[in-house]
């Protein structure tokens, strides 16, 4: 890895750390003011929904501590 490519990966284990491994979720946080990505489908925000607010998701997270 190239130093872009690390602080990326850092940065990207930084929120998975915080908010978990949900790419939708983690990319929502980065919004201005929330929302979802305009790529996201219908499909994969429902399964997305369920994923996040399962019993395990926060397991871990800076964000289930809270």
């Amino acid at each position: 890895y190239d130093d872009y490519e690390r602080s990326l990966l850092i940065s990207q284990m930084s929120f998975e750390k915080t908010f978990g491994l949900s790419s939708v979720f983690i990319e929502s946080t980065m919004m201005e003011y929330g929302g979802v990505p305009e790529s996201a489908n219908p499909a994969m925000l429902i399964m997305e929904a369920i994923h996040v607010i399962s019993c395990g998701y926060e397991e871990k997270t800076e964000w289930g501590k809270e």
